[in-house]
């Protein structure tokens, strides 16, 4: 909640014409987030982190293939956002559920350390095996992991019917497209990259709170677009790795140095480092094998020093922020429409009934289709202590016609013989013939029928 908000924080006074008036807001805020908020959760986290061995309890992001995507009955779409963190996630699960057709559930699960692009995108693979080379390349199985189409030939060899393609790639694509991509596969890797693209660039940086909620539409409409156009209803989004943002620049005398083949916060070597603020783990911990380099990362919120743009935006350590990922597993329903039942109005203006057999006129209000289904009614006049005076009448409610002239149909009422007082009330009333209990018309009359035995004969 605390890092939503101060997102939120930026994301609404970015908008602002004119911000200066808010500078020592803004300064109170940046300084209870970053020193109140961040720096002591990280410190605190990884403490415990390291003396757990890495392990938090959480499924971990090299398990991810296994635990939701082998043993799937339906074709899944895993969408993959680069740089999605948890609490972005949460904002697009909110939205996800406020939509009727939509059913969603959110976990969080532990990503890779180093919590970088390359080395998450490949954890989210299937494999035997996750090595890293010393000029951090990636390979799964011996394999490189690099490009879309690498990606994609080793999904292959683990599920034939598979794909991996880009967003960017799919996004303009009219509807035959989209079918001939995702017809026929069991599984479909979609790359998504919106936030990571904006803030690991110097000059785009400030702008990835903005991203952030860009990216949550981007994937929504993603959703609803495959579920409408290319025949598919089981959806699983989640995240290479998350992020650390601050709006103050971390002053260059600040970073840590020393540190050998670092990055901005993390660094994998086989020399031993011991300095202030620098916590450690083996990388066999986080990857398995038999790696005996370590990984080195800050233990808050400083980074290395180290050559590259970018100081407000930065991953690769081990803060939950860049550490913890969501998993959001969404079901849609393709073209679901909530059905009514067809219903009747009373189109004779009548007021009074002066006649023992009575004609009146009805209008069924809607045509049956596929969302109005047909429908019986029974209807009887009855006085107001609930007494029937006319026999039951029983109609449905069928007509597909579009003109409504045409669905104007004629009802004949018989009155009993009987005497009536001009005084009281009485009622046509309609009931679904299903639901006795269901009452979907009340018309107040006043009977006007001299009292006839046998109509009249008998006299």
């Amino acid at each position: 909640m605390v890092d939503r908000r101060y997102r939120y924080f930026y994301y609404y006074m970015d908008k602002l014409d004119e911000d200066a008036p808010f500078e020592r807001l803004r300064e109170l805020v940046e300084n209870i987030y970053t020193n109140d908020y961040l720096n002591p959760i990280a410190v605190n986290w990884n403490t415990d982190f390291v003396e757990a061995g890495g392990k938090t309890g959480l499924t971990r992001q090299v398990d991810f293939y296994e635990r939701y995507i082998r043993r799937a009955k339906e074709r899944v779409v895993v969408i993959i956002s680069d740089a999605l963190r948890y609490e972005v996630g949460m904002t697009l699960y909110e939205k996800l559920q406020g939509d009727e057709k939509c059913t969603a559930a959110i976990t969080a699960m532990q990503g890779v350390l180093p919590s970088y692009t390359k080395l998450g995108m490949a954890a989210l693979l299937p494999h035997k095996t996750i090595t890293l080379s010393d000029d951090m390349r990636v390979q799964i199985d011996g394999l490189p992991t690099d490009s879309t189409g690498q990606r994609e030939a080793i999904l292959q060899k683990y599920q034939p019917h598979s794909r991996c393609v880009q967003y960017d790639d799919i996004k303009g694509m009219k509807v035959a497209q989209l079918r001939e991509v995702f017809t026929g596969q069991d599984v479909v890797y979609v790359y998504h990259n919106q936030i990571d693209a904006r803030g690991d660039k110097a000059n785009t940086e400030n702008e990835v709170f903005n991203a952030c909620e860009e990216a949550v539409e981007e994937i929504f409409s993603l959703i609803k677009r495959l579920t409408s156009s290319a025949n598919t209803i089981h959806f699983i989004v989640t995240a290479d790795h998350g992020f650390i943002y601050k709006r103050d620049k971390l002053r260059e005398g600040d970073k840590i140095s020393g540190v050998p083949n670092a990055g901005r916060r993390y660094a994998v070597s086989r020399e031993t480092v011991k300095l202030p603020g620098i916590a450690q783990l083996p990388l066999n911990a986080v990857l398995g094998g038999s790696d005996e380099r370590m990984v080195y990362f800050p233990t808050g919120t400083d980074l290395f020093m180290t050559s590259g743009s970018g100081l407000n935006y930065t991953h690769g350590g081990s803060s939950p922020q860049e550490l913890i990922i969501p998993v959001i597993d969404v079901k849609t329903e393709k073209g679901r429409k909530e059905t009514t039942t067809a219903q009747i109005a009373l189109v004779s203006l009548v007021s009074k009934i002066t006649n023992l057999i009575t004609t009146l006129d009805f209008v069924q209000t809607e045509p049956v289709s596929d969302v109005v289904k047909e429908t019986k009614y029974r209807l009887v006049f009855i006085s107001d202590s609930g007494e029937n005076i006319s026999g039951e009448v029983i109609c449905t409610a069928a007509s597909k016609e579009q003109s409504a002239a045409k669905r104007v149909f004629r009802l004949r009422f018989t009155f009993k013989n009987q005497k009536y007082d001009r005084n009281r009330t009485y009622y046509l009333v309609a009931f679904d013939e299903k639901n006795d209990k269901l009452e979907v018309l009340r018309h107040e009359v006043v009977m006007d029928i001299a009292f006839a035995d046998d109509f009249g004969f008998g006299l």
